[in-house]
């Protein structure tokens, strides 16, 4: 080869060399590329595992979750499941554990005696009841196998009876509402306690065995204890009748140095009587009042509800009449006078053996006199006593050293009715011009004391054949003055209402309200009782047999 080719053939190997070179580096770069290629997607290829098992792993918690809520939720339907599958429990009432031993690997074997329902059983006690620990009288449960599977407290609901005798092996003699008498057993709780004749018990379902003894029944609830706000100032038309009742109720109280002076002895009870509405129970009201001062720290006022003294089993209403009196020596031993009001007193005191009711009287009013005139004083006590019919109160309560004064409250005159009227028809009202309190007291009295033509009620017949004319004025009481004033305000109030805009009280809306009771007090007396009526109201000396309505 010549220089010339060899040259040629040098530059075509350098060339061949320079295309190799840069294919070689052609090819080395397409490798690097290749190369970063590959880690690229093999990077990507684990975020997306990463990112698919957190996916799976909270899918995983969330089916964990929702596993576990239907795991509860399957138990707490196999739960209500087994509840609603369960057969009832029996209540039956413990009587005594009838026998019990254990055996050898320690299982107790136990037997009670229980009252269910109607019947006494002797059942078995589970196992896991002690049988040391079950009390007679408390109550149990029996399963469906009548087995006691577990102890309660003490019923607190049953029925009452009174006791009427304590055996002296621990029975009692217990009688219903019907007077029927039961012996009956104690309960456990009971067995060592002293249960006195009059004590009321609390029975299990079956009415054989006495399980609590409840609290006796006191004079709390037979009286309302009180200081009245009433004072004499607010009786109108009774100056004589309150004159008399100070002399006889203050003055031993607040002058009670001056009594002993002269060894005198104050009233032990003064009696108020006449027709109904005129001020009795007010007076009393005021009497107790006077005497505290009109403060409620210095004086006791005993109102007796006496209707509910009136207890069917013997001996119950002269226990609570002792209960009462002893209430208030109580009261009156704090230095503080007290005063023991009994309303309607003819309805407890009534005359023995008249035959008139049950005869219950026979043993009420010799109680009532041993607390007026027992062995213990009644220093700081008075008694006052109410009623429509004196005639009925029992002679020996009337007498001279018991109620020894009788006060007659009276139905008002025009000049009491006038007095009564102006405590309600005040200065403060409004009024008609031209009219004023006084004029219109006028008008209200005047009318409802007018002549027989114009407030003539009835004719009554007396059991001599004997007519005589009723009036309004012939049965007229301070209760019914006070009705008729409060019809005015009434009658006032509503036309207030009807016309938009306050109105005064007029003479004419008096005399409606005067004709109003006048119609009213019409009706009732023509439908009443004609003996009855004369003898509450004392018309025709109490003897009425007929009543003719005014024509």
């Amino acid at each position: 080869m010549s220089d010339g080719e060899q040259g040629d053939n040098g530059q075509v190997s350098d060339q061949n060399g320079t295309h190799d070179a840069t294919e070689t580096g052609n090819a080395g770069s397409s490798g690097t590329k290749r190369s970063l290629d590959s880690h690229t997607g093999h990077g990507e290829t684990l975020g997306d595992f990463a990112r698919e098992n957190d996916n799976l792993r909270a899918k995983n918690h969330a089916l964990a979750v929702a596993l576990t809520r239907a795991g509860k939720e399957l138990q707490k339907a196999k739960s209500q499941l087994g509840l609603m599958a369960s057969p009832p429990l029996n209540f039956a009432t413990m009587v005594r554990v009838d026998s019990c031993s254990t055996d050898e690997q320690g299982v107790q074997h136990a037997k009670a005696e229980v009252l269910s329902g109607n019947r006494r059983l002797i059942v078995r006690v589970a196992s896991n009841v002690p049988a040391s620990r079950l009390v007679g009288g408390r109550t149990v449960l029996l399963n469906e196998n009548m087995v006691l599977v577990e102890q309660r407290g003490l019923p607190i609901v049953g029925t009452v009876r009174i006791v009427k005798q304590a055996l002296d092996d621990g029975r009692l003699m217990v009688a219903d509402e019907s007077g029927n008498v039961t012996l009956i057993e104690r309960a456990s709780a009971l067995a060592d306690v002293v249960i006195e004749p009059s004590a009321r018990v609390l029975m299990d379902s079956m009415a054989r065995m006495a399980l609590e003894v409840l609290p006796v029944e006191n004079a709390t609830d037979l009286v309302l204890e009180q200081t009245p706000d009433a004072t004499f100032d607010d009786i109108g038309g009774l100056d004589s009748q309150i004159e008399r009742i100070k002399d006889a109720v203050e003055l031993p109280f607040l002058h009670r140095k001056l009594f002993e002076r002269y060894d005198l002895r104050p009233p032990k009870g003064v009696l108020l009587y006449g027709p109904p509405g005129n001020g009795k129970t007010l007076i009393a009201k005021a009497v107790a009042n006077a005497l505290s001062g009109g403060d409620a720290e210095n004086g006791v006022f005993l109102s007796v509800k006496g209707p509910e003294l009136l207890n069917k089993y013997v001996g119950e209403s002269e226990r609570l009449i002792r209960l009462i009196f002893k209430r208030a020596r109580t009261r009156a031993a704090e230095g503080k006078p007290v005063i023991v009001f009994i309303d309607e007193m003819d309805s407890l005191l009534r005359t023995r053996g008249s035959g008139v009711s049950s005869d219950v009287e026979t043993t009420i009013v010799p109680q009532f006199l041993a607390e007026l005139d027992g062995v213990e004083s009644l220093d700081n006590v008075m008694v006052i006593g109410a009623s429509n019919r004196v005639d009925m109160i029992d002679p020996a309560v009337l007498r001279p050293g018991r109620l020894d004064v009788k006060i007659r409250i009276d139905r008002p005159n025009k000049e009491a009715a006038a007095q009564i009227v102006s405590h309600y028809l005040t200065y403060n009202l409004p009024y008609e011009p031209g009219q004023s309190a006084e004029t219109l007291t006028k008008v209200l009295v005047d009318s409802a004391y007018g002549d027989d033509s114009q407030r003539h009620i009835c004719d009554v017949c007396d059991d001599q054949g004997r007519w005589s004319r009723v009036t309004l004025a012939d049965v007229m009481s301070g209760a019914m003055l006070k009705n008729i004033v409060d019809r005015v305000k009434t009658h006032a109030v509503k036309d207030s209402i009807m016309l938009g805009r306050p109105m005064e009280i007029s003479a004419d809306a008096v005399l409606r309200a005067v004709d109003d009771e006048f119609n009213e007090t019409s009706d009732s007396v023509t439908d009443s009782d004609p003996v009855q009526w004369s003898k509450i109201n004392g018309i025709a000396g109490g003897h009425a047999v007929r009543i003719r309505p005014a024509e």
